[in-house]
């Protein structure tokens, strides 16, 4: 005898499959076919729009992380000053950060001037505002005078709190302000307009110094050099040739010795010799 297909079907494990969950679809009626195609539809629309909720949320989470301030506190190099390092609170979002308040452990300390002992950086208590790319800054220390002090903490831990412009408060912002990131460093030299400034201070000192005289005013010389040259060539010549006249008028009767490789205006130009016609 023939049996039904799902029986017959066995896997090679011995074990009959059952299909009887499965629908007859060879046996539905266009009704049937109709509202099975509603359903899908409707499994459909409400998949599509989870999906379109899932992504208005997260474009709803990236407009307001973009609209909102984001204040960092860290340390760089002086601007113009390779060896020295500045402290900066900065407001890198696009909207006002207010309240900023700074916690710092253990507490910033600087070598200090020449001749005192280390003294505490000063940082605000609180910074009521900070506008898009606004900062603030105090200079932290010098590396060639921080070098004296080598019990002065390197590591500080930072958190830097605030709100938005709307006074709710956002997620604090952690950093880390360590001096051993810049006692190691290397750099070039490269010469800007602090160096400009620096030598044109240099010259506007010197300058003034010429005004430092007898008279009250700066005595200027101007030399026509050709024309000098040529009143020097002059006047040596009229002195020789006076020369000359009164060695003649002292010792008459006598050659007027020269030096030797020494000669007079006239043997200086060597006369052509006569060429016969």
């Amino acid at each position: 005898m023939a049996s039904s297909s799902a029986s017959a079907e066995r896997p090679s494990g011995g074990h009959a499959l059952n299909l009887d969950w499965l629908p007859a679809f060879t046996v539905w009626t266009p009704d049937d076919w109709s509202a099975f195609g509603t359903n899908v539809t409707a499994f459909i629309a409400v998949a599509a729009g989870l999906v379109a909720w899932r992504q208005l949320r997260e474009a709803r989470k990236l407009r307001e992380e973009q609209a909102q301030p984001y204040v960092v506190c860290y340390a760089e190099k002086t601007p113009g000053h390779d060896q020295s390092v500045d402290i900066v609170i900065r407001n890198f979002g696009t909207t006002v950060a207010r309240d900023v308040e700074l916690t710092v452990q253990p507490s910033l300390m600087r070598s200090g001037h020449a001749g005192r002992e280390p003294e505490q950086v000063h940082l605000p208590a609180q910074i009521p505002a900070l506008v898009p790319g606004q900062e603030w800054r105090t200079w932290w220390d010098l590396g060639t005078a921080r070098v004296d002090f080598p019990d002065l903490p390197d590591r500080h831990d930072v958190l830097v709190t605030y709100q938005d412009s709307k006074g709710k408060p956002l997620p604090s912002t952690p950093s880390v302000l360590d001096w051993r990131d810049f006692s190691t460093r290397e750099w070039l030299v490269t010469k800007g307009v602090h160096e400009i400034a620096t030598a044109l201070q240099e010259i506007r000192r010197t300058v003034k110094s010429f005004q430092n005289s007898g008279r009250g005013g700066m005595a200027v010389f101007v030399r026509d050099g050709d024309a000098a040259d040529q009143r020097q060539r002059e006047a040596r010549a009229t002195a020789k040739a006076k020369h000359e006249e009164l060695t003649r008028q002292l010792l008459p009767g006598q050659e007027y010795s020269r030096a030797p490789g020494q000669s007079s205006e006239a043997e200086a130009v060597d006369p052509k010799p006569d060429v016969p016609s």
